[in-house]
């Protein structure tokens, strides 16, 4: 019986589930145009499938619990990991886009940086900041920063004690 290396997402791991706290910090200057300087989200929800070549897709909703602001997000990210899946340790860049259902449906673009720390075969830790740019025209969101930490989990094995030929 053989076990695949500790990894976060390839083609024999190729799907995730994330779970995460969210918040949203605007702009002083923004946040009196929206009515609100921070907002919390959580749950955000994550699916994400590697596809190939370092390179993963993710979906990902969330919304504003409480509060007296509508926010909920539809993000769609292409995730390129540097190679470095097969370690417990894996940063990313990512680019995607959003549609955001605030006062009225504005899409954004969006870009970051992240990285999950894989602490065992199924579990690992992901934090993860986003800029997400609303051009001028719509008023409903300016641009603003995203920052979500939370647990992932996969679908696939991992070993914690990798053989030293599958490195």
């Amino acid at each position: 019986m053989s076990f695949p290396p500790l990894h976060s997402q390839s083609a024999n791991n190729k799907w995730t589930f994330a779970l995460d706290l969210a918040s949203i910090p605007y702009l002083i200057k923004d946040g009196r145009t929206i009515a609100s300087s921070l907002l919390n989200q959580s749950p955000r929800f994550s699916i994400a499938k590697y596809m190939s070549y370092n390179i993963t897709f993710v979906g990902s909703f969330s919304t504003v619990i409480g509060g007296n602001m509508k926010y909920t997000t539809f993000d769609g990210l292409v995730r390129y990991d540097f190679g470095t899946s097969q370690n417990s340790l894996v940063p990313y860049v990512f680019i995607g886009g959003s549609l955001i259902n605030a006062s009225s449906l504005t899409p954004t673009t969006n870009f970051g940086i992240g990285n999950t720390y894989w602490f065992s075969g199924k579990y690992g830790f992901n934090s993860q900041i986003m800029y997400k740019d609303s051009q001028v025209k719509f008023t409903s969101q300016k641009s603003h920063f995203m920052i979500s930490v939370g647990f992932v989990y996969s679908f696939g094995f991992r070993s914690m004690q990798p053989r030293m030929w599958e490195h």
